[in-house]
């Protein structure tokens, strides 16, 4: 489409100026710059209002890649928050499935170890401020810690707890077994031996660090020491049936 142009004139010259046209085409005068200037600090204002609504819009709704939900239920007329928290295993417990009569928080985050827990306590745990706490971690470092390190950090997760959130009960699993008979499973590499002098560990530290141990290791061991293969999608993670059975172990210490 050829540009269009306006023509004015020089009264002193005579000579003729021209001006392109733009996307309000107004020979500039003092009024008319005033004027689109006013258009661009309205322009400039309502672009920095967007800004700042997807910005609240993002922080206040947690729009990223760990979803946590902040629960506002009452039970029994006592505000109580239980969180459970951890790796993958607890992230795709469907907790309010399991225990819709409870307040409960999905702290789980996909490939977490310890380090990641420690790293973000209160976003993690804290600003909850929760009654009990479910901890389950570990998995994701079988391969790489050593069992001291993985059992340390345990411990170090149990303590900040404590120190920061007094009143809240910890509750921590045992490790879960793998099968790494399972074709392509992600357990491959990962010893249930190692898990059991783990367990072992943190079972015998339960009463000097003031939290339960809840053993859950055994109820979902077959007859060769492998998680049970119809507990297991992928002989690391646990299925449907897997978490119904863990339901029904946990249901006691939720409701105690």
């Amino acid at each position: 489409m050829p540009e269009l142009e306006w023509l004015a004139v020089n009264k002193n010259s005579k000579r003729k100026v021209n001006y392109r046209r733009t996307f309000f085409p107004k020979i500039p005068t003092y009024n008319n710059i005033m004027y689109y200037n006013s258009l661009v600090k309205l322009l400039l204002a309502v672009i920095l209002i967007f800004i700042i609504f997807i910005s609240y819009h993002f922080v206040t709704f947690n729009h990223h890649k760990t979803k946590i939900k902040t629960v506002t239920k009452y039970k029994d007329k006592i505000a109580e928050n239980i969180v459970f928290l951890g790796d993958s295993i607890t992230h795709r417990y469907d907790l309010d499935k399991y225990f819709p009569d409870n307040n409960v928080v999905n702290s789980g985050v996909e490939g977490n170890k310890t380090t990641d827990i420690l790293n973000d306590m209160y976003n993690r745990v804290y600003k909850y401020n929760p009654s009990k706490v479910f901890l389950l971690i570990g998995t994701n470092q079988l391969e790489e810690d050593s069992e001291k390190d993985i059992i340390d950090d345990i411990l170090k997760i149990v303590s900040e707890i404590h120190e920061n959130r007094e009143m809240a009960k910890i509750y921590v699993e045992s490790i879960y077994p793998v099968n790494s008979d399972i074709k392509n499973s992600p357990a491959k590499n990962k010893s249930n031996d190692k898990i059991i002098n783990i367990n072992h560990e943190l079972k015998n530290n339960s009463l000097t660090n003031n939290y339960i141990y809840v053993d859950i290791y055994p109820k979902l061991l077959d007859g060769n020491n492998h998680l049970i293969y119809d507990y297991t999608k992928d002989g690391l993670h646990i299925n449907d049936i897997g978490y119904e059975s863990v339901t029904k172990i946990l249901k006691k210490y939720i409701e105690d």
